[in-house]
């Protein structure tokens, strides 16, 4: 799971999720391409995120990491 604390596993596994979707939409097209779109975008912004040298920031207002100190 700690690989996907960085930007590019992160990337990564968006990717391979939107091409999951693009292909999902190769035998049946719906709606589900709106899905592909925003994966795809959040991968290459993770991507180009990475590239930049830009650390990934967690957010307790997203349920990151800060979620658990808050409950505690």
């Amino acid at each position: 799971m700690r690989k996907f604390h960085s930007n590019y596993g992160r990337a990564g596994i968006y990717l391979t999720m939107a091409t999951v979707q693009w292909l999902s939409l190769i035998k049946d097209p719906s709606s589900l391409i709106a899905a592909a779109v925003v994966l795809t975008f959040a991968g290459c912004f993770y991507g180009l995120a990475g590239l930049k040298g830009q650390e990934f920031m967690g957010s307790k207002t997203l349920g990151g990491a800060g979620v658990a100190q808050m409950i505690v």
